[in-house]
């Protein structure tokens, strides 16, 4: 690569331009004694057997044993030059080469290289600790009572209605003309994914089969297979006459905008919340697929998700490459993301949390700008000169030992501290005092060890987005299709399960003495959407008689708690039926032979009015 591609030459010449690769940049570096420091990003790759490894441990790369396609890779620089003896950045992405010119050609010379001069103020001194503010949970929790209240939020009518008239239509696309659904249904086939996920089996057949080690008769009760793989084979959530042109994740959009709007609209109001990445699994071809080294969940699309510090998912997009992430150049994807993340907040003073993928000292400015401050751990090479301790000789120092330096100019603290590993944190929130101590013991010197204020307040509020990733890890939807966007759809089904869960600990409901935990609370919504189904649909025979319901609860629970009180109390289709025998009446004891077709409990005509009213 030859230099002028950074630096303008004063005549016009026709140049070509092409994206930069990771070869060119290595050449470059190694070939202009100019460079002070240098970040390289790489565009994720094309196919599904590249990796990106974004957040890993930057000192454990060598630039020597790249493959050839991560040479080849498209890649941004960004880097810091000497030019007569000032400090100067540049940022290229693209790469202009001679071509011949022709005297027809009337191509205008190429653009500049922006660069900006960085001044900064080092001193070794302190930022002040700023207080933290009381929150108080919502108002508004205090209307609902019950999980499917909650979760009804978030896959409220407007939702149920995109997933059935979108169904329907692709019916329609497909050639089954004469193809309904009702929201009903809809809702039932949403109860059944659930199932699957803390009930599964290794077919989603087999719960239809008449085999005593695996027939579910919940499910069977409530839809037949041949209606659940109608339904698997036509949901879907967009029109495929109106793909929206340039976006990968056009089959997905329509409910992953309306749901972002819901998980917005009801965010709870945390002032700390913390922006990383997660992982939806996913292992077929898609060119958003990513690897990413060390997760839990390597291969899959990455979702950029920003959370409270319990897991809440306020906001959260898929990636879909650089090319359509760096919205803001200036601050290279990373800080593209965090500065998109922030705009869809409602107004107010927050505290944001990331890791060092994220984390730079003009991102951290221009959150500061804006009337926020930042806290996350930063890179070696994105520090700008600053005078801290060189890692080499942190090591040689005492465990629980810290540097730090301040830019009084934008009031930017750095913090290197030796632990387990020496890590750096770039914060405008608080600095080293007051001192705390791990919760750890160190045998060598037989005492806790001391840490700054800044990693006590990153630990306790970073990990919101992998508290996100184990809620939904443990009940994550089982069952499995080969279309790629079918984890996009059953994710933000989850999420909102968890969103839901965390409104309701937050809730008075919460703290009443048969509360729920994320699985009763899952189960709860599962139990609710089963019996939606109406006694005239679950009930009539062909010639419209009644007949008995096909599947009746057991448990030893009270009969008035094996009803979910959503289902008890909504005042429809509760219908009185014959019961076929005696059986004692749910209320009273004593014998009868009715019962509610909807509920499946024994009940007096007497009976069932008080039954079916009080909460």
């Amino acid at each position: 690569m030859k230099r002028q591609i950074f630096r303008t030459k004063t005549k016009p010449k026709t140049m070509a331009v092409r994206m930069l690769t990771v070869n060119d940049i290595i050449s470059y570096l190694e070939d202009d004694n100019d460079v002070l420091e240098a970040d390289v990003y790489i565009t994720p790759p094309e196919n599904f057997d590249k990796s990106d490894e974004d957040s890993g441990n930057e000192e454990s790369t060598d630039i020597n044993c790249l493959s050839r396609h991560q040479l080849l890779a498209a890649a941004e620089l960004r880097a810091k030059v000497s030019v007569e003896g000032r400090i100067e950045e540049i940022h290229q992405q693209e790469s202009q080469e001679e071509q011949p010119t022709s005297s027809t050609s009337q191509n205008p010379p190429a653009e500049k290289q922006s660069k900006r001069t960085v001044s900064r103020k080092w001193r070794n001194v302190d930022i002040p600790q700023k207080a933290e503010k009381e929150w108080t949970p919502p108002s508004f929790l205090q209307d609902f009572h019950n999980p499917q209240d909650f979760f009804e939020l978030f896959y409220d009518e407007d939702v149920i209605e995109l997933l059935r008239s979108q169904t329907e239509q692709n019916a329609r696309q497909k050639g089954h003309v004469n193809f309904k659904v009702s929201s009903d249904e809809i809702k039932r086939f949403i109860g059944i994914l659930l199932l699957s996920g803390y009930n599964g089996v290794a077919r989603y057949r087999m719960y239809w089969e008449q085999s005593i080690d695996c027939h579910h008769p919940g499910v069977a009760a409530c839809m037949s297979r041949n209606r659940f793989e109608e339904l698997l084979r036509f949901y879907h959530a967009c029109d495929n006459t109106n793909l929206q042109p340039g976006d990968k994740f056009c089959k997905v959009r329509p409910l992953w905008d309306l749901l972002n709007r819901r998980w917005l609209k009801y965010f709870p109001g945390d002032r700390n919340l913390s922006i990383d990445e997660s992982m939806v699994p996913y292992f077929g071809k898609h060119p958003t697929k990513q690897h990413i080294h060390g997760k839990p969940i390597r291969f899959g699309y990455k979702v950029w998700a920003i959370c409270t510090r319990l897991g809440y998912l306020i906001y959260g997009e898929p990636y879909q490459g650089a090319s359509t992430g760096n919205t803001h150049p200036s601050f290279g994807v990373g800080g593209s993301v965090v500065l998109d993340l922030i705009s869809k907040l409602p107004a107010g003073n927050y505290s944001f949390y990331m890791d060092n993928f994220f984390t730079s000292i003009p991102l951290l400015a221009e959150i500061k700008s804006l009337g926020h401050d930042a806290t996350g751990t930063i890179r070696g090479n994105r520090v700008e000169n600053a005078p801290l301790k060189d890692s080499k000789d942190m090591k040689k120092m005492k465990r629980g030992s810290y540097n730090q330096t301040t830019d009084v100019s934008s009031d930017i603290t750095l913090v290197r501290y030796n632990d387990n590993n020496i890590v750096t944190i770039a914060s405008t929130e608080c600095g080293v005092g007051p001192v705390g101590k791990v919760k750890r013991w160190c045998d060598k010197q037989k005492k806790e060890v001391d840490q700054p204020r800044c990693f006590i307040s990153y630990n306790k509020y970073m990990g919101g987005v992998d508290r996100l990733d184990q809620n939904v890890g443990c009940y994550r939807i089982g069952i499995r299709l080969k279309r790629w966007y079918w984890q996009l759809l059953m994710f933000p089904l989850n999420v909102s399960i968890n969103n839901a869960y965390q409104l309701y600990r937050m809730s008075p409901s919460a703290k009443e003495k048969d509360s729920h935990d994320l699985l009763s609370f899952t189960r709860y919504v599962v139990q609710s959407y089963f019996m939606t189904k109406s006694v005239t649909n679950s009930s009539a025979s062909s010639n419209g008689t009644i007949t008995k319901a096909k599947y009746v609860p057991k448990s030893s629970l009270a009969v008035i708690k094996r009803v979910p009180s959503s289902i008890r109390l909504d005042r429809k289709d509760h219908y009185m039926v014959d019961n076929g025998k005696q059986s004692r009446c749910g209320l009273c004891h004593k014998n009868t032979t009715k019962k509610c077709g909807k509920c499946a409990v024994a009940l007096h005509a007497k009976c069932s009015e008080v039954f079916h009213t009080i909460p």
